[in-house]
Formats: C-alpha cells, sequence, structure tokens
C-alpha cells in the first residue's frame, strides 16, 4: 500500500523493536501524527479485529521488560542522538534506512501480485542508491513522482487469508501476532541489514536504526493515556488492520 509519513514510520519492520506507544505504527510507527491517523481512520469502512489476547499475563510480563529496556537504554540514547545530530543528517540517516526497507517491499509486492507496486518500487530504489546516493537522499519521489509503498510478509500472509492468531509481544520485538511475528524471520531473510556478511557494520546499522525510529517518535509517548499496555495493544492491532486492507480499516475506540 501507498505510504504517508506516518506509515513510514510505523510499519519499518524492525529487526528489534520495543513497545513504542505511536501512532509505528509503523509506520510502524515517515509519520503523519497518530491523532490524524485515528481521524483518518474513521472515514474508512473496514472494522478492526476484535483483541484476541490469551496470553495477556505473560504479555503484560514481556511489555513490562521491553519497557524498562528501553527506558534504560534506548530511549536515553534516542534523545541523546535527537540533540547532536543535525536535522539534514537525520533526514538522511531515515532516507537511507527507508532505501533499505525498500527491498522488503519489492520482495513481498510481487508475493502479493502487486506488479504495479513492485516496478515502481524498483525503479524508486534505484534511483534513489544512485542518484540519491546510496539512499541518502529521497529524489524518486519528488523528482519522478515515485511514490513509496510498504510491505511486509505479515501483510502478505493477511492478503493470503491467513488469521492474525492471538496476540503476543515478543522480548525486544515489542507487540505483534502469531502471524506477524513468525512473519519476522521472512522478512529479515530478505532484507539487506540482516544480509550483511560482516557482523560489527551489521550491528552498527541495526543498532543505528532502532535509535533513528526511536527518536522519531519520541513526541508521541506523551499521547498515551490509561493502561499503557492495552493501550499499545488496540493501537498495534488497528493500524495492522489498517495495512492489512491497504488503509481501509476504521478505528474501534476502547476503554483504557
Amino acid at each position: 500500500m501507498k505510504t504517508d509519513k506516518f506509515d513510514q514510520l510505523a510499519p519499518r519492520t524492525r529487526l528489534f523493536s520495543l513497545d513504542l506507544p505511536v501512532r509505528k505504527a509503523r509506520v510502524y510507527l515517515r509519520i503523519v501524527l497518530a491523532s490524524s491517523f485515528i481521524l483518518a481512520s474513521m472515514t474508512s469502512t473496514v472494522h478492526a479485529a476484535t483483541s484476541n489476547d490469551p496470553f495477556e499475563k505473560m504479555n503484560r510480563v514481556t511489555y513490562k521488560f521491553n519497557q524498562i529496556l528501553d527506558r534504560a537504554f534506548f530511549k536515553p540514547a534516542a534523545k541523546t542522538y535527537g540533540k547532536v545530530t543535525p536535522a539534514f543528517a537525520k533526514k538522511g540517516i531515515r532516507n537511507f534506512f527507508h532505501n533499505l526497507d525498500d527491498v522488503r517491499t519489492i520482495f513481498n509486492e510481487v508475493l502479493q501480485l502487486k506488479f504495479n507496486h513492485a516496478a515502481s518500487d524498483i525503479a524508486r530504489l534505484a534511483v534513489n542508491s544512485t542518484l540519491g546516493l546510496g539512499g541518502l537522499l529521497d529524489v524518486a519521489d519528488p523528482v519522478f513522482n515515485l511514490e513509496k509503498h510498504n510491505e511486509d510478509f505479515g501483510q502478505t500472509l493477511a492478503s493470503w487469508h491467513v488469521q492474525p492468531g492471538p496476540y503476543l509481544v515478543l522480548p525486544f520485538f515489542g507487540p505483534g501476532t502469531l502471524r506477524d511475528s513468525t512473519s519476522l524471520v521472512v522478512d529479515a531473510s530478505v532484507h539487506p541489514i540482516p544480509r550483511t556478511d560482516h557482523v560489527e557494520t551489521r550491528n552498527i546499522l541495526i543498532t543505528s536504526d532502532v535509535i533513528d525510529f526511536r527518536e522519531a517518535i519520541l513526541s508521541f509517548d506523551e499521547l498515551i493515556s490509561g493502561d499503557e499496555y492495552l493501550f499499545v495493544r488496540e493501537w498495534y492491532l488497528q493500524h495492522r488492520e489498517y495495512l492489512n486492507n491497504d488503509g481501509k480499516a476504521q478505528v474501534s475506540f476502547v476503554e483504557f
């Protein structure tokens, strides 16, 4: 599906991610404000799935672990990164990682038979990897009108009518469903970063990607209200349905 700024952040399938309260996704968590996402989703026709959380007690323990790790390391690191890194440099770094994500997107677009999008994103990847100086600049969209899309293997499985299964919170990786969690293996197998042979370079790229992502969504921490675990769970499930239905999900408001 076509991505807006929000989707570019939230659905960026993290090789390592925490339970971060955005409005991504996406985007997943490259972001539209979470409030904008909610307002836009209210105009759609498909309702988000009812929460399926039979492992809530275990999930809450894992969520707490991820939260402690985030507050001890990733959030402070993201704040420092945000303060010392010039805006133009952060933009270039973000573009670089978005460019790498296009490899995963193209793979899944082909599996979903979205050949027009795949062709567009192949051209986008080629343009930004060359004229865009290895992806540091996004020239494909403003110059050639090659819009960015986002797809992952969880979305591919959804397009094949595979049911999401129960909600799961994984250590380090954060919120997901059984379907989305198992898809991480496939996405990692085609993403350029995990396939980098040089271990030190690979680790630097993974850490930089996570910190850049965390810095991009720091302001969204303030959006949490009520029970944080429920807030993140409902946001995640609604946003994933929004992606799985190519932007046609409707938010169901839940008391936290």
